[in-house]
């Protein structure tokens, strides 16, 4: 890919891992609409890498009040010197259910792998995403938060991110459509989403650094891997345009307006598996 391709698809990348449309079916279709066969090694691990740092820094806030909470929650109460943060402790124990199907779906991660390479069932599954995304608009809505919110919805949110292994559902827009499904404010919901994202992505990486090992690293030029970085950077940087941009249509409306993109997106890649 040329410099401007570069930026764009990893732009792209990074954008649609938060707008709730799916990072790695848009990865696909552009990959395939170049004529490439799949995504090299190395560049799957560089975008996840700017990925994974987008995330981080956009919740770094967050992740820096549960850990504050934490260190003070193991102070003997008669020498704390401020009161608990009971909010981000619950916080926690949420993220702490969400995880366990996300590390149950990551065990799946090279069964499901292959269907990557099947136009048919990227299709299919963006079907899948664009349902899930319209599914809160027949269920009442309601204002839950983590005073309130139950591990056992914290188990639904995260099957929502474990389902998102498949390639055509997105972990943003799963996650925040089950939690708003089930009462969960819209924008905690959302905020849980981008928390919960962090460690799957990180996961992918475990994933990208084996297979980068398992292949090797031969042949690769200075200006290929320097294309590739630019690519990471790009990603970085369509994390923090989705994060705003997805904010800002979450404050007015909801995340259910891009389930019609979502069925878009499939019969647009159904076309394209029938031609080719």
């Amino acid at each position: 890919m040329s410099w401007l391709e570069t930026v764009f698809y990893g732009l792209i990348a990074g954008l649609t891992e938060i707008l709730p449309v799916s990072s790695h079916a848009h990865r696909i279709l552009i990959l395939n609409l170049n004529g490439e066969a799949s995504e090299p090694a190395l560049l799957r691990l560089m975008i996840h890498l700017g990925i994974l740092a987008g995330l981080y820094y956009s919740c770094q806030n967050h992740i820096t009040r549960m850990s504050r909470a934490v260190r003070l929650a193991r102070i003997p109460k008669r020498r704390r010197k401020r009161p608990l943060d009971t909010r981000s402790l619950t916080d926690l124990s949420i993220l702490k259910a969400m995880l366990v199907p996300i590390l149950l779906g990551l065990l799946f991660y090279n069964s499901v792998a292959p269907l990557s390479d099947k136009l048919s069932y990227v299709a299919g599954f963006l079907l899948l995403n664009g349902l899930i995304l319209h599914l809160p608009r027949y269920l009442p809505g309601g204002n839950k938060d983590s005073q309130n919110l139950s591990g056992a919805e914290g188990l639904l949110m995260g099957l929502g991110g474990a389902i998102s292994m498949l390639p055509g559902v997105s972990c943003i827009g799963a996650v925040s459509s089950i939690g708003t499904a089930r009462g969960v404010e819209k924008n905690y919901a959302l905020d849980l989403a981008l928390l919960i994202d962090i460690p799957l992505t990180l996961g992918l990486v475990v994933f990208d650094l084996i297979a980068l090992v398992s292949q090797g690293v031969s042949g690769l030029s200075f200006g290929t891997v320097l294309t590739y970085i630019i690519s990471a950077s790009a990603a970085f940087g369509g994390i923090f345009l989705g994060i705003r941009l997805l904010r800002a249509l979450v404050k007015n409306h909801s995340i259910d307006m891009f389930a019609y993109y979502s069925l878009g997106a499939a019969l647009f890649t159904f076309i394209l598996f029938l031609n080719i």
